[in-house]
């Protein structure tokens, strides 16, 4: 991918909003350089891309694997505000505006999973990494997007989870789309929603991630930490909470993971 074709394909207002386009051929992590960047003292809106990491970094520090050419991997920081459950629902809100982006290139029957995993079927299409960094009395957000583009046989073998790419998904379009087209579609729609949320809060996104929600109604189990809930999920509400329906009352989560059951559930999770 090439920064000035990045910069000339995103919509005007966006590109106007961005102080500094980085595209990187390998790096370790967009979100780890992103967080360098911010100690460094570099401040203002700035979007990092890579076509390749050796160290990606999904939540929970599990790893994402990132060879060349198979995924998307970028990272947007800005300033962030004191709110406290902007965290939450931005989280979301990356989620949604990934979602949005694939579908805008032409996918359908995705799905989400709370907090931030985008899916077709059980299958992990994308996913989302926030972390908050301090510098100079200043927070800012890192948003990290990895998406599957076009998986390798040998890349798939490598993932311990059922994944899919945009390329499958694509498949009636012609298959595996121009990686930066999908990195702009992302970015615009990423910023979009943000600037959205910054001026209404979540209640705008929260129907539409209720309607993609592929566990809404499911009786499901969150694990956080070493602790397990199990109940219905009722979908989130205007904080992005989950609501849950548990054989003691309603609760509202705003943390962990969310499994369909408890086969499910990792065998490290005890």
């Amino acid at each position: 991918m090439d920064k000035q074709l990045i910069r000339d394909m995103l919509a005007s207002e966006i590109s106007s909003l961005i102080d500094d386009i980085q595209v990187f051929d390998e790096i370790d992590s967009t979100n780890l350089e992103s967080l360098r960047q911010i100690k460094a003292g570099k401040t203002g809106t700035r979007l990092i891309i890579a076509d390749a990491q050796t160290a990606g970094r999904g939540r929970r520090d599990r790893p994402w694997i990132s060879p060349a050419g198979s995924g998307i991997y970028l990272s947007l920081t800005r300033t962030f505000g004191n709110e406290v459950n902007a965290l939450q629902c931005l989280s979301l809100v990356a989620a949604l505006s990934v979602l949005g982006a694939a579908e805008t290139l032409g996918a359908s029957g995705l799905q989400l999973k709370w907090p931030n995993d985008v899916l077709v079927g059980r299958n992990k299409l994308a996913g989302i990494l926030l972390e908050l960094q301090t510098a100079d009395s200043e927070k800012y957000l890192v948003i990290g997007i990895g998406l599957n583009l076009a998986l390798s046989t040998e890349a798939r073998a490598l993932i311990n989870q059922p994944v899919t790419d945009l390329a499958t998904v694509l498949i009636k379009q012609g298959g595996r789309p121009d990686a930066s087209v999908v990195a702009v579609e992302i970015v615009n729609q990423l910023i979009i929603n943000i600037i959205r949320f910054e001026e209404q809060g979540f209640s705008p996104f929260m129907k539409m991630w209720n309607f993609h929600d592929k566990y809404l109604n499911h009786v499901v189990v969150i694990q956080a930490g070493n602790s397990r809930t199990t109940g219905k999920s009722l979908g989130v509400d205007e904080n992005a909470a989950l609501i849950l329906q548990t054989a003691s009352g309603r609760e509202l989560i705003t943390g962990g993971e969310i499994f369909p059951s408890l086969h499910e559930l990792p065998e490290d999770s005890d």
